[in-house]
């Protein structure tokens, strides 16, 4: 399959992705009668918004990079894409937990961690994408390679 629709639907995830994160900022009806140190007080969910941000947008040009290079794609490759489509909109999930924890010595720790978890798999998805991209691409380079000789 050609890899239009793939990378159009992929864009459009990761735009999610990036929405959700600005969703999980609020400021607590009952804290309106002190607006400005409310708005302050929500630092974390700043914190968490622009952190996922740039990795959601890090992971997106790295995503770009990848099917720039691909004329097709295959079931394995969108079956990967999708899992890690999958990872990319959790990610909202364990920013905001981070963010909410942070103030919280009891529960900062796990939410780091799980939130670290969640980069971890991420990452394995993303390299389990590259590395089928790169294998199923490497006999055509290797015909590409024979041909110039």
């Amino acid at each position: 399959m050609e890899t239009g629709r793939t990378e159009a639907f992929s864009d459009g995830v990761f735009a999610v992705a990036i929405t959700l994160l600005v969703l999980d900022i609020r400021v607590p009806l009952t804290a309106f009668d002190n607006l400005w140190r409310a708005i302050i007080d929500q630092w974390p969910a700043y914190l968490g918004y622009a952190t996922s941000f740039v990795t959601i947008g890090g992971i997106w040009l790295a995503h770009h990079g990848v099917f720039r290079r691909l004329q097709y794609a295959n079931s394995r490759v969108m079956q990967i894409n999708l899992l890690l489509l999958m990872a990319v909109t959790f990610l909202p999930f364990p920013t905001r937990l981070v963010a909410q924890a942070i103030q919280d010595e009891n529960a900062e720790r796990a939410a780091v961690i799980f939130y670290g978890l969640t980069l971890l798999a991420i990452s394995v998805l993303f390299s389990a994408l590259w590395g089928t991209v790169a294998r199923d691409r490497a006999p055509e380079s290797a015909e590409e390679d024979g041909d110039r000789k």
